[in-house]
Order: C-alpha cells, then sequence, then structure tokens
C-alpha cells in the first residue's frame, strides 16, 4: 500500500526545491480571492468508530478501519485536508459552550484582560490582545484577538524556552476552566486517534508519530475572536496572514466565514460554515517526518464584515523530539529534504521570524 503513494509522490517531490528551515513561500496577502466549495465538496472522513473503539478499549473492525484510513489518505493526496464530523468526536455542548466563554472574555473590559496577557505567564498562556499575534508575511497585521492554553500542568514543568505549565484561568467568566478544559480534554482523544491514523494510512506502525507524544508535547488550544472589519479596510490587515502550522496537524472549528485553504493544486478554497465539521490540516512537522509524502496545508484567514470565531487545536511532538525524514521515506532519487531540528527548535524558531516580521511592520507605519 505504502510503496504505490510513496512511488506517486517521487515524481513531484524531485520537481520541488529543497526546503529547508524557514525557507517556505508563501503566497501574496494582498491577493484575497479564493474559490467558494461547496459542502458536499469537502473531504469527509467519520473518524467516530475510531473514537467510540479507543474509549471503549474494543476493536473497529478491519473493514471500517480501511475504509477510515483510505479516505484520510485520498484527501491528503488530492486535497490535502479533511473534515471530520462532530458528532460522536466531540460534545457540540462544550463546542458551543467554548465559544460562549470566549465572548464573554472578550467582552472583559481591555484592564481586566490585561492580567491575562500571554506576555506575563512564563509559558505564553492566556490572552493575544488585537494586533499583537505574530506576523507570518511582511507589512501584514493580523486583526484578531486569541487566548491560548494548554495540558495543564505543575510549575515545575516551567523552563525557558517550553510552553509546559500551568494554565491561566480568567475568574472573571464563570465556568471558563470547566468549560474550556473539559474541550481541552475531548480534542486530546481525537488527537490521539489521529496521531495513529496517520501513521497506519502511510503503512507505518500506529505508534510511529504518538511514541512523540506525550505530557511534554508542544500541544495546546487557541479560542480566535476574529471581530467584523470595515470592507474599506485594507488587504494589509488581515484576520490571519498565510502561512502552515509549525506542529503536526491542526484540527479547526469555525463559526463563521472567513478560512481559506490552499488546496493541492495550488487553488485557494474558502472553507463554508458547518456547525457540525472539524478540518484537519497537515503541520509542518508531518511534512518534515514524511520528506514532503505529507505537505503542509497553507491557510488564511481573510477579513469579514461578521465577526468570526474559531477554536484550534495544534498537535505537536515533544519539545525535544528530533525530527527528521523517517527511512522509509527517504531514497537515492529522493533524498532528504529537511533539516534535522526539535519539534521546540522549528516552534522558537518561526515565532522569533513572525515576531521580527510583527515589529517591522509596525515601525513601517510609525515612520
Amino acid at each position: 500500500m505504502f510503496v504505490s503513494i510513496f512511488t506517486m509522490w517521487t515524481a513531484r517531490l524531485r520537481s520541488q526545491s529543497s526546503k529547508v528551515l524557514g525557507a517556505r513561500s508563501f503566497s501574496s496577502p494582498r491577493v484575497m480571492s479564493a474559490s467558494k466549495m461547496a459542502l458536499q465538496q469537502l473531504p469527509l472522513v467519520d473518524v467516530s468508530p475510531l473514537v467510540a473503539a479507543a474509549n471503549s478499549g474494543r476493536k473497529v473492525a478491519p473493514d471500517t478501519k480501511k475504509q477510515i484510513l483510505d479516505a484520510i489518505r485520498s484527501a491528503c493526496i488530492e486535497t490535502g485536508f479533511f473534515t471530520v464530523p462532530t458528532e460522536g468526536v466531540l460534545p457540540s455542548r462544550l463546542i458551543q459552550a467554548a465559544y460562549s466563554r470566549a465572548d464573554e472574555f472578550i467582552a472583559l473590559p481591555d484592564a481586566v484582560k490585561q492580567k491575562y496577557h500571554c506576555k506575563r505567564s512564563p509559558n505564553a498562556r492566556g490572552w493575544t490582545p488585537m494586533f499583537e499575534e505574530p506576523s507570518y508575511q511582511p507589512d501584514v497585521v493580523s486583526h484578531l484577538e486569541g487566548f491560548d492554553l494548554a495540558r495543564e500542568l505543575p510549575e515545575t514543568f516551567v523552563k525557558e524556552g517550553s510552553s509546559l505549565g500551568p494554565n491561566v484561568w480568567p475568574v472573571e467568566v464563570p465556568c471558563f476552566r470547566e468549560d474550556v478544559y473539559g474541550l481541552y480534554e475531548e480534542t486530546t482523544k481525537l488527537s490521539t486517534v489521529l496521531f495513529k491514523s496517520f501513521a497506519e494510512m502511510l503503512g507505518l506502525p500506529a505508534n510511529t508519530f504518538l511514541q512523540h507524544v506525550d505530557e511534554e508535547a508542544e500541544a495546546f488550544m487557541r479560542l480566535l475572536t476574529y471581530p467584523e472589519t470595515a470592507a474599506s479596510v485594507k488587504n494589509s490587515t488581515v484576520g490571519i496572514a498565510s502561512h502552515t502550522d509549525f506542529e503536526c496537524f491542526t484540527i479547526i472549528h469555525q463559526n463563521g466565514e472567513g478560512l481559506h485553504l490552499l488546496n493541492r493544486q495550488g487553488v485557494w478554497v474558502e472553507a463554508p460554515v458547518c456547525d457540525d465539521r472539524l478540518f484537519v490540516m497537515v503541520g509542518d512537522m508531518l511534512e518534515h517526518w514524511t520528506n514532503g509524502v505529507l505537505v503542509a496545508t497553507e491557510h488564511r484567514v481573510c477579513n469579514s464584515e461578521k465577526k468570526r470565531q474559531s477554536i484550534v487545536r495544534f498537535n505537536g511532538a515533544n519539545g525535544d523530539t528530533i525530527v527528521e525524514p523517517l527511512p522509509a521515506f527517504v531514497t537515492p532519487e529522493n533524498p532528504p529534504r529537511y533539516a534535522k531540528m526539535t519539534q521546540r527548535e522549528h516552534i522558537t524558531h518561526q515565532i522569533e521570524l513572525a515576531e521580527q516580521l510583527l515589529q517591522k511592520t509596525k515601525a513601517a507605519a510609525h515612520a
């Protein structure tokens, strides 16, 4: 199974120039057009049988599992991303509760929210104010507010360069911790299933990626709010500029339009809004591990005259995990295309680049 997949991609990989850390080139932020994708066109993979089996300790029927893995593989190769129904995977009650808690937090006075500023936290948990999101492209300022959280760990896990440790919880918002962290824990169960599925659909042992994921994984969730933006606002102030995510894969739920994804044909498509779907996108580390067989999904969020919210779960490996192309994906015709690095080094490097772009953009605006 894997041999045929690898052969299919070898020609495409040979035609591309080698990629190294930080070398990815992204689409212009000022070209905002995208083809609308009908709901029926979205690759749909129902992983609820795998989630149910994982929760119960039972095995899923072999035919059912094969159908699911085949669907994930086809979506990654043909489209570059896929959707997952929320039913049987994530409780809709928790999704809606998380949006409500995010609304309640954003509505607080800035003076109150400042207590939870992510820069006050040693592990970057908490609030990101408007226009402080790092820039992923030159001359682009992100138009969003965010709140970050991750696995709740003791302060003994806090160390320089690491995102591990305790969360910050706004006491002014009743049930914030209960509802939001409850959803985080549910996304962890789904993420475990997907880590195994990505490996198995490539013909690898189920724990190939998951063996590098434990309580010290670079995994976190963001509650993002994109406020309504006047149509007259320039494209230099976008929701968030085009980029790929720095971890292994990302799970997104959105309640408004604006998410654009670049498909495998190089065409931007606008993701339709659907309350009962999750979007799953490949991140940088799966691309690096598979030596380009899987390709990280470039995506962006564009301005809208309507408010948009999203819940984003990032799934990385342990920070000290060394990521390099696995032997199964390296041949004389397709040598290693990615530099060896740890998950934490990659995240740190990319964030530093983005922070530098943000400061340059702000400085230019005030020059």
